[in-house]
């Protein structure tokens, strides 16, 4: 629901800057949602009650590091050599 909350926020902010007064069936359509939802109707009512706000990439949790770790370097490299002698075999 959090998520749905942070687009409708968005979206509501988007249409603002445009200078158009957010409504439902205007996020609505900006989400592409054929059909209405409790949970975008309650993600619409939270940003119009001001319990929602767009969350800018500063306000955003850290990232946990990616860096792949040494089991996985290893199996990555044993794949690859299957597949080497894979293709070695196919003659490609």
């Amino acid at each position: 629901m959090e998520q749905l909350s942070q687009q409708v926020a968005k979206i509501a902010a988007q249409l603002q800057q445009e200078g158009k007064e957010p409504s439902l069936a205007l996020v609505k359509a900006r989400l592409g949602i054929a059909t209405m939802s409790p949970a975008l109707l309650q993600a619409y009512q939270a940003w119009r009650n001001g319990a929602v706000v767009v969350q800018t990439a500063a306000e955003l949790p850290a990232q946990p590091d990616l860096e792949p770790s040494s089991d996985i370097k290893a199996d990555l490299a044993r794949i690859e050599a299957k597949l080497d002698l894979i293709i070695k075999k196919l003659g490609i």
